[in-house]
């Protein structure tokens, strides 16, 4: 083997060597850029979120005397909000009756909220209900904003003394 023969085989090794390390770096970018990041959502908060416990009592289900009160309460409308009725409004809450699904929502957009709930329910309380008859009725709050759901972590939609569990019938 001479000198050029020598040469000739360290350029071919040379070329095949820089052609292995191109491929393996064609193939890692190709890789890393078809990577797709995965979906994720956003951080939730660490916040008990807005829940709003479903209705487990119809209407004909009620107690005579409630049926009648809730009829009154409806009838009490202030307002309309596109086919929602307005019932009550106040500085620190809202109280309107959703036709579908058959709910009274109070919203409560002002802080403190235990308070507004406490007179939310005594809005209803003055129509002459129970505070029993507001779990079956149904009425459920709504904190509207965030900032009042994190300074209210442990609020629950449903009335003071209910359970979620449907009314029995005697």
């Amino acid at each position: 083997m001479n000198l050029t023969e020598n040469k000739r085989q360290l350029q071919i090794l040379t070329i095949g060597a820089a052609l292995v390390v191109f491929i393996i770096l064609v193939v890692v970018v190709i890789s890393l850029v078809g990577r797709k990041k995965p979906v994720t959502s956003p951080p939730k908060p660490s916040i008990a979120p807005n829940v709003v416990i479903p209705p487990q009592t119809k209407p004909e289900d009620l107690q005579p005397d409630v049926i009648e009160i809730r009829k009154k309460i409806i009838a009490s409308q202030i307002g309309n909000r596109s086919g929602d009725i307005l019932l009550y409004q106040a500085d620190s809450y809202i109280i309107e009756y959703i036709p579908a699904p058959d709910v009274f929502f109070v919203t409560i957009n002002k802080d403190p909220a235990p308070e507004a709930k406490q007179q939310a329910q005594e809005w209803f309380l003055d129509f002459g209900l129970q505070q029993s008859d507001l779990c079956d009725l149904p009425v459920r709050f709504i904190l509207d904003n965030f900032e009042i759901r994190k300074t209210n972590p442990t609020f629950t939609s449903l009335p003071d003394g209910c359970t979620g569990e449907p009314l029995k019938k005697p």
